[in-house]
């Protein structure tokens, strides 16, 4: 009877921590508030910015307290919303959406641009389909978030401040603070997306995480060619399987496997800062991320032909999954440019010269 109720209680774990990421299609409401100054000043995890993270579960809105840190280097300098890395309690999660993930990545528009909700849809897609592709992947959610910037307490000097007399300003009447004006917090309505911590993937595939380096070459040939092909459909070469660069790796049944994740730099999403990536000061021959350019090693030829048939036979799976998120968009023309942008992977898969010239025979030997 114990090992009854052990077995269920379990299941019932699992399922409360796998809840989160179960209604992938439907968009989960959340809110937050903080300052994104203090944050992107704040990066060290000893220093994280403490706050509430207010998510909607149904028709009722609930609450919990969370800790979280601007993330990645490049978006942390160039991005006006950093993205984050947020901490949770295992305490505070209990019982709630979020049981079962301590550390969590949440994905934010980078730049205050009418298209950023779009570019963030992109992303999302890219890793809807990959999970299509492989069976090791990040579960990832789409979600809403009306954030309020905070902005700090009077920290901008106040335009009437200029005509205050300097008689004035000397005595104990003034001491200064009244020229300070309060910035108003600003609240923005933005698209994003949650990504499960590396550690909970490894969990649920029976895994260990690997944070060493390992060549390309010595990581599974299946999973390996399934990334590079991905990675070529949908534009990115802002990626190192080796240096563990937009890649984890976990060892499973004695195969060392990578798990791609930050798509932003691909020319799927086409973002307005994005450039040609120089990993390792490696120059590539492409000059913008529009450009393919097939970043996988040589293979055995039958196993190019066998990923080439893999991804085939995911062609409308992958359509249908664009389409499915078509509505989100909120300029019509940004779906089309992702659609057409892996129709156009598929215009080479289809053709034997071209899959030849620009994959096969384009594949790296160092």
């Amino acid at each position: 009877m114990k090992l009854i109720i052990s077995f269920i209680f379990i299941l019932i774990t699992k399922s409360i921590s796998a809840q989160l990421f179960i209604k992938y299609n439907e968009l989960l409401p959340l809110k937050l508030q903080y300052t994104n100054k203090q944050l992107k000043k704040e990066t060290d995890k000893h220093n994280a910015v403490y706050t509430n993270l207010i998510y909607k579960m149904d028709a009722s809105w609930d609450t919990i307290p969370v800790y979280i840190n601007a993330r990645g280097n490049f978006r942390r300098k160039t991005c006006y919303f950093p993205p984050l890395k947020m901490t949770i309690k295992k305490s505070s999660s209990k019982n709630t959406l979020f049981e079962g993930h301590k550390k969590l990545k949440l994905v934010l528009p980078c730049l205050l641009q009418n298209r950023g909700n779009d570019d963030v849809l992109k992303e999302y897609l890219a890793y809807k389909i990959y999970e299509l592709v492989s069976d090791i992947h990040f579960k990832t959610r789409l979600a809403t978030i009306e954030y309020e910037d905070t902005r700090g307490e009077k920290d901008e000097i106040h335009p009437l401040a200029a005509f205050i007399p300097i008689e004035l300003k000397n005595t104990s009447l003034y001491n200064g603070e009244e020229a300070l004006a309060s910035r108003k917090p600003k609240t923005y309505h933005l698209k994003a997306i949650l990504i499960e911590d590396d550690k909970v993937v490894a969990k649920r595939k029976d895994a260990q995480v690997l944070k060493r380096f390992v060549h390309p070459l010595n990581q599974s040939e299946h999973v390996s060619m399934t990334n590079a092909f991905f990675q070529f459909m949908i534009g990115n070469t802002d990626f190192s399987t080796a240096y563990q660069h937009n890649q984890k790796l976990v060892y499973k049944d004695g195969q060392i496997i990578p798990i791609p994740y930050d798509f932003d730099m691909s020319g799927l999403v086409n973002a307005s800062y994005a450039v040609v990536s120089n990993i390792q000061n490696t120059p590539l021959n492409i000059t913008n991320v529009q450009q393919r350019l097939y970043r996988g090693f040589k293979r055995d030829i039958t196993l190019f032909n066998k990923t080439r048939k893999h991804f085939l036979e995911k062609r409308q799976a992958i359509y249908s999954i664009i389409d499915q998120h078509k509505n989100y968009f909120e300029d019509v023309k940004n779906y089309e440019h992702a659609k057409n942008y892996i129709k156009d992977f598929y215009t080479i898969l289809d053709n034997d010269a071209q899959f030849k010239d620009l994959m096969v025979n384009n594949a790296r030997e160092k």
